[in-house]
């Protein structure tokens, strides 16, 4: 029996340990509105850089500077009360790892889904789940993330089962189904994608006056910026043990607050950081032959009745 990593459960789900019932269901209970544009994604499959460059789109090219203005501004709606969600300013920019089935689906708010091949995602998962200590694995071997990974039995249950809830309403005309892939391969024409997608003004005011705002989207939203910035971000605000006088309102970080405490006496430290290599293909380096065979055989059990893979039939 092989380390697992501490995870919580909530309705048939397996969530990080931080998280509590009655905001999670508060999150699949919330209808988002014509302002709002949801990031949706299975974890580790492009939300944060996909979040970046729609609100860089949406603040014209302006990054956030500070970690209290990049998580006030940036709600992740299963660790959102709707207290908090109501007192953002509009166009709200919102991310969620949520299947198609467990969402309040709004006709009037715009959706962005990004898929990533699952090779890559287990890897970058693995990582993800060793950065926060509070899983207490920080110490865990790949192999045994890639078995619990294979059954779905990771937080947000099954890789597949996400992708294909949302692969099947990609047709929708207010949902953007996009690959990591593809946006990884050229960053520009995925950016003025998405602009598109948010609205024409949008579209208009990154190509004009000689693409300037575009240049600035391109430039923040790169690996190299982000590494430098929201690396730094997400380590002040999740990884380290935070002062005594830390009195939050939010359930869910009063009890991540004690969980981390926990963690750190219990010898678990962050390992790497938030935003990794970013890079298409780590899965069939890192994946031993037997590993990549196993995933194969798991990609038919799950898509024989799916055209989905088609979605990397030239991206990896």
């Amino acid at each position: 029996m092989g380390k697992k990593p501490f995870y919580g459960e909530i309705d048939g789900m397996l969530v990080p340990p931080s998280f509590v019932p009655e905001v999670f269901r508060e999150a699949m209970a919330f209808q988002p509105g014509p302002e709002d544009v949801v990031i949706a994604t299975y974890p580790k499959c492009g939300t944060t850089w996909t979040q970046q460059i729609v609100t860089l789109i949406l603040k014209k090219g302006k990054p956030f500077l500070t970690a209290e203005e990049y998580f006030g501004s940036l709600p992740f709606l299963e660790m959102t009360t709707m207290e908090e969600l109501s007192a953002l300013e509009k166009p709200r920019c919102i991310k969620t790892h949520l299947p198609f089935d467990r969402i309040n689906f709004s006709s009037e708010a715009k959706y962005i889904y990004v898929a990533r091949h699952p090779a890559d995602c287990v890897v970058s998962f693995y990582h993800h789940v060793r950065f926060f200590p509070i899983y207490l694995f920080t110490d865990g071997s790949f192999d045994d993330y890639f078995e619990l990974f294979i059954k779905g039995e990771v937080d947000w249950n099954d890789y597949f089962d996400n992708l294909l809830s949302w692969y099947e309403r990609r047709n929708e005309p207010n949902i953007l189904f996009l690959t990591y892939e593809k946006m990884t391969a050229d960053p520009r024409k995925a950016s003025l994608q998405i602009a598109r997608f948010l609205g024409e003004d949008h579209y208009n005011t990154l190509v004009n006056n000689d693409e300037k705002i575009l240049k600035k989207v391109l430039e923040y939203s790169s690996l190299e910026f982000m590494k430098k910035t929201v690396n730094k971000f997400w380590s002040e605000q999740f990884t380290k043990k935070p002062s005594e006088n830390v009195l939050p309102r939010n359930p869910v970080v009063k009890k991540y607050i004690g969980l981390i405490k926990q963690a750190d006496e219990l010898g678990h430290v962050r390992r790497g950081d938030f935003i990794r290599k970013g890079v298409v293909g780590e899965g069939k380096i890192k994946l031993s032959e037997d590993q990549l065979q196993r995933l194969n055989k798991r990609i038919l059990e799950k898509t024989s009745h799916s055209d989905v893979m088609n979605l990397w039939k030239t991206d990896a």
